[in-house]
């Protein structure tokens, strides 16, 4: 391909762009503000064809027919784009996408496995690796010389055209966010809108001769808030902070649950100052996931652990109705009202115990880390079904060392099977009311948020401003403390700054699509 550089042949983009909006608007594609990347820059469209078919894929041959399809549609795309489908350009278009599709495919199961396990970890380390592939190839198909590694070399002489290809990134962020907010119609309104965005970047790529300062500048606004993001979730608290002075002893008690993994006098939200909520040590009990008993291992716990039988990691994935039953005996006798604090999984087994009018005086709930809908169930080890590959991927994913001490969630575990594995279990727990008289509160990590399919919002409970801490930090944030303390005294919550809100729209359309027909951001 060397000579005069050919012009952009735009018809079949054009084509695929009006067939992505059609189909989006008939219910064939999901609505989700993701479907916006089916016509990005490449390698973002492979990205986002694996994410589609690693979703709804039941088989591995069906995945890997549908692998072959999105392939050979995306090489013919490319070569008319390259200057038209004459050999040369097929094979340099080949060539590309051969060569980015293990990273895309590494970043895409990634996010997949966050979808199935939703953890804030896998989905922000698949999120790094497609910007990574991104930033390293998107400008290789412009450069356009007879060999693939040439187009290597002279993007990279070029700067990998970061400017471009950064204001690029930038203007289908601010695509992607705007099509989470307009939802429904907004996702499928904004496809042309992203083509349109494709068309400029590939135009400015074949001619952008390397850095421009505007462009510079363009692409330094979302690299500054994801070193801002990076940095909160590296710097949060690494224990429980500063205890504020005690706070008048409230009437009743509290009991505090932990999430998955968690064991005896182990677990973040055990770590919390009761004094700080208004209750003191022997007004301050601990769930434990065995049942009844006579005291537990204190360990890090703030208060002796007096009720309770000792528990570890395995007990955390029993059967909800074994659970419930146990929070039921250990919350009978307690001293009125009582105020139940509850972390991540136990936010779904004490809702739904709430509903069935088994918390027996409690006037309160706490969720602390709820997750409204599992976008990405699975089926069973060896079956077959929807999302095939996201059981592989979770099962994977779950043996894999996870940072920040967060908990690990076991696919197939009697409680993972329930949760995760059933399509809408958890968004039909939370659609129960509660019983009159109990009043819940929930409080979200910013950095869970892009996979809450449809935002964080709880009906039936009063939202919290999401907290920049990680997921199992949210027990050791002041700013949690102190917006419980404002829910318990029936006080107004404190105010939320806008990019806290905004950080799910801005990243949710990398997440995979929820594909359960109903939920928001699905046909």
């Amino acid at each position: 391909m060397s000579g005069p550089v050919p012009p952009v042949r735009p018809g079949p983009f054009l084509l695929l762009t009006a067939a992505v909006t059609g189909l989006a608007a008939a219910g064939v594609l999901p609505r989700w503000p993701g479907v916006v990347h089916l016509v990005a820059l490449p390698p973002l469209d492979l990205v986002t064809d694996l994410r589609l078919l690693m979703a709804a894929g039941s088989t591995y041959p069906q995945f890997l027919a549908g692998l072959a399809g999105a392939l050979a549609l995306r090489i013919t795309v490319l070569a008319f784009l390259l200057g038209g489908p004459r050999g040369p350009a097929l094979r340099y278009a080949a060539r590309f996408y051969l060569a980015v599709l293990p990273g895309a495919f590494l970043g895409a199961a990634l996010l997949l496995g966050a979808g199935a396990l939703l953890f804030y970890g896998l989905f922000w380390a698949g999120f790094a690796v497609v910007l990574l592939v991104t930033a390293l190839t998107a400008a290789v198909p412009w450069a356009a010389p007879p060999g693939l590694g040439r187009g290597f070399a002279a993007a990279a002489r070029r700067g990998l055209r970061l400017g471009t290809v950064g204001a690029y990134l930038a203007a289908l962020g601010l695509t992607g966010a705007a099509a989470d907010l307009t939802r429904p119609a907004g996702p499928v309104l904004l496809v042309p809108v992203s083509a349109l965005l494709t068309l400029t970047a590939v135009r400015a790529l074949r001619a952008d001769p390397g850095f421009r300062p505007a462009r510079r500048l363009v692409a330094a606004v979302p690299a500054a808030g994801l070193t801002a993001l990076a940095v909160i979730a590296a710097t949060g608290p690494a224990g429980p902070p500063t205890a504020p002075p005690p706070r008048e002893p409230r009437p009743g008690s509290l009991m505090l649950m932990s999430g998955v993994d968690s064991s005896s006098g182990s677990g973040a939200i055990l770590e919390i100052d009761p004094h700080a909520l208004g209750y003191r040590c022997g007004r301050t009990f601990y769930y434990s996931y065995a049942g009844p008993g006579g005291g537990q291992p204190r360990n890090e716990a703030l208060c002796p652990v007096t009720t309770g039988a000792p528990y570890g990691p395995e007990d955390t994935l029993r059967p909800t109705g074994q659970l419930i039953a146990f929070q039921e005996a250990q919350l009978t006798g307690l001293p009125q009202p009582v105020v139940l604090a509850t972390h991540s999984q136990g936010v779904w087994i004490s809702w739904e115990a709430a509903a069935d009018g088994r918390l027996p005086g409690v006037t309160e709930l706490v969720l602390v880390g709820p997750f409204p809908d599992n976008p990405v169930p699975y089926p069973p080890q060896g079956g077959t079904g929807r999302s095939r590959l996201a059981a592989d991927v979770a099962r994977i994913a779950a043996g894999l060392p996870r940072p920040g001490g967060s908990s690990r969630f076991e696919p197939d575990s009697a409680l993972g099977r329930e949760w995760l594995a059933d399509p809408g279990a958890i968004e039909r727990t939370l659609a129960r009311r509660l019983p009159p008289g109990v009043r819940a509160l929930g409080v979200a990590s910013v950095f869970d948020l892009p996979l809450m399919s449809g935002g964080p919002r709880l009906r039936g409970a009063a939202d919290a401003c999401p907290v920049p801490v990680i997921h199992p930090n949210l027990p050791y944030s002041g700013e949690f403390q102190e917006a419980v303390a404002a829910f318990l005294d029936a006080r107004d919550l404190p105010g939320c700054p806008l990019w806290r809100s905004l950080v799910g729209p801005a990243f949710r359309p990398f997440a995979v699509p929820d594909l359960e027909p109903g939920r928001p951001g699905t046909a």
